[in-house]
């Protein structure tokens, strides 16, 4: 009896509990089926479906024929561009931020020689069907940290880049610079390229190219636009560190290689007639005021220009900006460049009773000249300059050298100064050594001598007048500095 009581109780006991495991095991299910068929889940499961699928599609390119997709790649750049490139190195794929392929060391050709070296090259692609396996549709470019050898004969990559068909991608080339070079690979000067790109613009349907430079550290951006259709290129170059707009228009249909150039300088705007000859560029500009005339040869590279103005301002010239910058920025001091520049000025505004003004500018194998540069005073005093050159020093300029004042008519010229008749004596030179500081706006003197004498008394004048900080371009300063010295020598 307790046998049959023991085992009911064991197998009750079974019972309850594969019912329990049964029970659990069917709310697992219900639980499992609730999870499947909930909205929110459905959703989220869909979500992260087609994130993994994207994913996977944008990653198929990775399994593409590399040395296939660089033949494409060089194909279809010239094909767009007409410019070729070489691979030095593999090129990687990436999907971020949109799908390209980069590569290192990509060389730039003309003519079978390199022109270029870039340090990083990105091609952006069309990803609308990576299933067709090792074929791809490029779209923007991108050459970043270039350098460029170029001569004048490799000009053509430029000029055919402006001269491509019509397409919606963009060539772009950032952190490069221009090294342009002679015939014997000397280095004329570097161009900076900051960022530019060309590209075809669909709304008034020509080729541009859009760049910002920097040459001898002057900023500017330059703007060219190619209308194939009508045979017109605009050019736009703008320094704000210059002040300075330069605009042309030239239509390239004509014969004559001839044109106005339009110069914007502080808001003020000149027109200059020009014409490009086989090896030479002639320019002219006249008004009421001024007349300008120069002439650029080629071969070598030679300029001479000759301004003529009726009345200027010395004051105009020293303080101004564009002067100031381009000494600064030493684009003239370039041992490939020469040049001869007159300068002539009839009546100088800010100086009492001088005029005839003449400087003339010789630059030589980076140095420069002002010698044989001359203005008259009065028409009594002849002031010539000799032996003087600009000086560049640790970011300074300067410009020394020695002047001679010749004396024609003493009497007048002790007039002026006001020198009492008792003391007045015959003079025929007085000659100085003399040294303009550009940065500080100050001239300072040495070795003065009257009639090739000199006294303490003189030496102590001008010793006090360069440990001053009066400005010499003062006609009021100028007359009793020298009203002084007179009276040193007199007395």
């Amino acid at each position: 009896m307790r046998k049959q009581n023991f085992l009911s109780k064991k197998i009750l006991f079974i019972n309850n509990l594969l019912e329990s495991y049964f029970n659990r095991l069917r709310r697992f299910i219900l639980d499992i089926k609730r999870l499947r068929f909930d909205k929110d889940n459905k959703v989220f499961l869909v979500i992260i479906s087609i994130i993994f699928l994207t994913l996977v599609y944008f990653l198929i390119p990775t399994a593409y024929n590399k040395e296939l997709i660089q033949k494409e790649i060089k194909n279809q750049i010239y094909q767009k561009y007409n410019v070729i490139v070489k691979f030095d190195s593999g090129i990687q794929y990436n999907f971020f931020p949109k799908p390209h392929f980069s590569s290192k060391n990509l060389l730039i050709l003309n003519d079978q020689k390199k022109i270029g070296g870039v340090k990083n090259f990105r091609i952006y692609i069309d990803f609308k069907n990576f299933f067709k396996f090792n074929q791809i549709q490029t779209q923007d470019i991108i050459f970043d940290k270039v350098d460029f050898n170029i001569k004048k004969s490799d000009l053509i990559f430029f000029t055919n880049l402006l001269k491509t068909e019509p397409n919606r991608n963009k060539l772009k080339i950032k952190r490069s610079n221009i090294f342009f070079t002679n015939k014997n690979d000397e280095v004329l000067f570097i161009n900076q390229i900051n960022d530019s790109q060309f590209y075809y613009d669909l709304k008034n349907l020509k080729n541009v190219l859009v760049s910002k430079n920097k040459v001898f550290n002057v900023p500017y951006k330059l703007i060219i636009g190619n209308d194939k259709l009508n045979e017109i290129l605009d050019f736009e170059l703008v320094s704000k560190k210059l002040v300075l707009k330069i605009e042309n228009e030239t239509d390239y249909k004509k014969k004559n290689d001839t044109g106005n150039l339009k110069i914007s300088f502080k808001n003020k705007n000149n027109t200059f007639e020009y014409q490009i000859n086989k090896n030479t560029l002639d320019i002219i500009s006249k008004d009421n005021n001024k007349i300008f005339k120069g002439l650029i040869e080629f071969k070598p590279f030679y300029l001479v220009s000759n301004f003529k103005y009726q009345t200027f301002r010395i004051k105009d010239l020293i303080e101004n900006p564009f002067f100031m910058e381009i000494l600064k920025s030493q684009i003239l001091n370039n041992k490939n460049l020469n040049a001869l520049i007159n300068f002539d000025v009839k009546n100088v505004y800010d100086f009492d009773r001088f005029s005839d003004l003449s400087i003339k500018l010789k630059i030589e194998e980076g140095n420069y000249n002002f010698s044989n540069s001359n203005i008259i005073w009065k028409e009594n005093v002849n002031v010539s300059f000799s032996d003087s050159f600009l000086n560049f020093d640790k970011g300074k300029i300067n410009l020394n050298g020695r002047t001679s004042f010749d004396v024609k008519n003493q009497e007048e010229f002790y007039k002026f100064f006001q020198i009492k008749k008792n003391l007045r004596k015959n003079i025929k030179k007085i000659e100085l050594d003399f040294n303009y500081d550009f940065n500080e706006e100050k001239i300072s003197f040495d070795n003065l001598r009257i009639d090739n004498k000199s006294n303490k008394k003189i030496e102590e004048i001008v010793s006090e007048f360069n440990s001053n900080s009066k400005k010499f371009f003062n006609k009021v300063t100028f007359k009793n500095f020298v009203n002084d010295i007179l009276l040193a020598y007199f007395g």
